[in-house]
């Protein structure tokens, strides 16, 4: 009599049965909605982990690039032969051929810091002609390393390797030349000039009886091919060359261009040396003759492009012609720089792309500097600078070289020297400069300290005694030169006047971008 009871009681259970599993069902797969929402929130917030991810098959653009400053640790600068003439051949009568007369040269090298070795040797790559240099290994000198000589025999190359890069560390070296007879009467200098890819020059006028030779070196042991680009006065833009654009240089050997034949009738040159893999040096050597009589020679060192360029190696008497050179239209002022302060040179316009010549205002008789700032882009100036004296005649450049920390002039044997320092800033500045001998032992440390817009001189000899090697350290907005004079071209009353660019002692860095590719086993 029970049993429809108990049907109905087991239906109901089963039925609740059934509906708390669907309740546990629609429960488990909420909870797992929101467990998968809530991971897909926190992944598309939250990095994971790099051991996490699979990196297999993954694109170089989801890979990071990661950027390294490096520096670079061997370091090589090309030192050219003394002063010569462009052609030394003889023609016709004795008393009409050109002459050399009685020259003279004169090189020294030095090495200052973190220096694990440095080499003079000759750029043929003969391992009979390297020469160290050393030390004496004084207390007193244990970061200094020298070496001297004379450049009559070809064109030297300075090689250091330094332990690790660090500000004050590197090398340097220069050459003096010199006569008081022949063609090539008057006083020439030069510092060495560090290989690099690419070298610029500014440049006087080509004119007749203007010789200026562009010396290309290839220390390395492969041949290249250079691209030469000139800009002129005459016109905006890359000038055509009657010679080509290219010069091949083998390996181990220097090669010549005559930029007055290439580029003739121009009033002053603006010269790009460009190397696609490897580095070259680079220098103008030029001989300016009035007919038989000669009028100077001198080198050209590199220029580079900045918004303010302080020329420093001035003196009273000297008539100054400056070049300067802009990509893009803009003013450039002129300023004189004194003991006593600044005076005004005048200010004239650039045209873009185009060499620019300039006469500035005369200067004032105490004048020992010559800066030229640019209003908008930098620029590249370098000034000529000439000298009479006894009937005789001769010229210098005066490059800009860029303030740094520390940087060194290096003085050859039997020229004597006058340091100019200028501050161009609005700011009164103070450096420390060095002064060692021609063994590399200090002398002397000698505070200097400069008013804003104002520059002074003194002797090299006056620092403790025959000053050889000077370094300026601590120097961030200072500039400085070299003016040299020689006695026996002085004794014979001519004239000599040349100028040496301070080279820096500071890491030549550069940046790596570096890219992880997975697709490479390691």
């Amino acid at each position: 009599m029970n049993k429809p009871d108990t049907a109905n009681e087991t239906n109901t259970r089963h039925l609740r049965h059934c509906s708390a599993r669907r309740v546990r069902r629609i429960l488990a797969g909420t909870v797992t909605m929101a467990v998968l929402v809530a991971t897909f929130l926190v992944l598309s917030i939250l990095r994971p982990a790099p051991w996490l991810v699979d990196g297999v098959g993954t694109s170089a653009s989801a890979v990071p690039v990661r950027t390294y400053a490096v520096s670079q640790l061997q370091n090589t600068s090309y030192c050219p032969a003394r002063m010569s003439l462009p052609d030394s051949e003889s023609y016709g009568d004795s008393e009409y051929q050109a002459s050399q007369g009685n020259i003279a040269s004169s090189a020294r090298y030095a090495a200052f810091g973190a220096i694990l070795q440095a080499q003079v040797s000759s750029l043929d790559g003969d391992a009979a002609n390297e020469k160290d240099l050393v030390d004496s290994d004084r207390e007193d000198q244990a970061d200094v390393m020298v070496a001297a000589g004379n450049a009559d025999h070809g064109a030297q190359l300075l090689n250091e390797r330094l332990t690790h890069a660090q500000s004050g560390t590197g090398s340097a070296g220069a050459v003096a030349s010199w006569a008081t007879s022949g063609d090539l009467k008057g006083l020439s200098a030069t510092a060495c000039v560090q290989t690099g890819l690419s070298h610029s020059f500014l440049l006087p006028a080509t004119r007749t009886g203007t010789t200026q030779q562009l010396i290309v070196a290839n220390p390395s042991a492969k041949d290249t091919s250079l691209q030469i680009d000139v800009r002129g006065t005459g016109q905006r833009g890359a000038l055509t060359l009657s010679t080509g654009r290219t010069l091949n240089v083998a390996a181990h050997k220097q090669a010549t261009l005559d930029l007055s034949a290439a580029a003739p009738g121009q009033d002053g040159l603006f010269v790009t040396v460009a190397s696609k893999e490897t580095p070259v040096a680079a220098i103008v050597r030029m001989v300016s003759m009035d007919g038989l009589t000669p009028k100077g020679s001198d080198f050209a060192m590199p220029v580079g492009m900045s918004a303010a360029n302080a020329l420093d190696g001035l003196e009273a008497g000297d008539s100054i012609t400056l070049f300067a050179y802009s990509r893009k239209a803009q003013q450039l002022k002129l300023q004189w720089l004194g003991p006593q302060g600044s005076a005004d040179a005048g200010s004239w316009k650039l045209e873009g792309d185009k060499v620019t010549v300039i006469k500035p205002k005369d200067s004032p008789k105490d004048a020992l500097s010559l800066v030229a700032s640019c209003a908008g882009a930098p620029c590249a100036v370098q000034a000529m600078a000439s000298d009479t004296a006894g009937g005789s005649a001769d010229f210098a450049f005066l490059s800009a070289a860029p303030s740094v920390s520390s940087s060194t002039l290096v003085m050859p044997d039997k020229v004597q020297g006058q340091i100019i320092l200028s501050n161009p800033d609005r700011l009164p500045h103070t450096a420390t400069l060095l002064a060692y001998d021609r063994d590399g032992r200090q002398l002397e440390s000698r505070k200097i300290d400069l008013r804003a817009h104002t520059a002074l001189s003194l002797r090299a000899n006056a620092l403790g005694g025959d000053a050889r090697l000077l370094v300026l350290s601590g120097a961030h907005r200072l500039h400085w030169g070299l003016r040299l004079s020689q006695d026996d071209v002085s004794g014979a009353g001519l004239a000599g006047i040349a100028t040496l660019t301070p080279q820096p002692l500071e890491p030549q860095r550069a940046q790596v971008r570096a890219i992880r590719d997975p697709r490479i086993v390691h």
